[in-house]
């Protein structure tokens, strides 16, 4: 299994724990497993969106760590104040970047796995989106091992 199919799943293990979800009782294309997939595909975006921000403007000095990218990204975008941009929720935070967001910024190897998850075709969405969903932490050594792969 690849570092990208790895990550996908380990997201998908953490929303539907975050939510109480079963990890496999919902049938394919149900509501609950929509929403599921959906929510997994958006965080693997977002985290990979992210990762290529690092590579791009992390440094040795300030490698630019979990939360401290998407408040970089933001900053790039916007120009605001960073004690600003650190107020935001997390919703404001993805909504400022939304045009980020997209499965064409992410590695085609990545894109392949997106396609292959079987998203709805339709926005079936949670109504929220609580922070513990993406825990950046759990998910730096995938992509420390994608930097590992790419750097050799």
């Amino acid at each position: 299994m690849s570092d990208y199919a790895n990550l996908l799943q380990i997201i998908r293990m953490r929303v539907c724990e975050s939510r109480n979800l079963s990890h496999a009782a919902y049938p394919k294309d149900s509501l609950q497993d929509n929403q599921i997939r959906n929510r997994t595909a958006l965080i693997f975006v977002l985290e990979l969106v992210l990762h290529q921000h690092r590579a791009q403007y992390g440094s040795i000095f300030n490698p630019l760590q979990g939360k401290e990218a998407l408040h970089h990204l933001i900053f790039m975008k916007t120009n605001w104040l960073p004690s600003e941009i650190r107020k935001l929720n997390f919703q404001d935070a993805l909504f400022v970047v939304q045009d980020e967001l997209m499965i064409e910024n992410i590695p085609e190897e990545a894109q392949e796995l997106v396609k292959a998850f079987y998203l709805p075709s339709v926005a079936i969405t949670f109504d929220d989106f609580p922070e513990q969903e993406w825990d950046y932490k759990e998910n730096s050594p995938f992509l420390q091992s994608l930097n590992l792969k790419t750097s050799q």
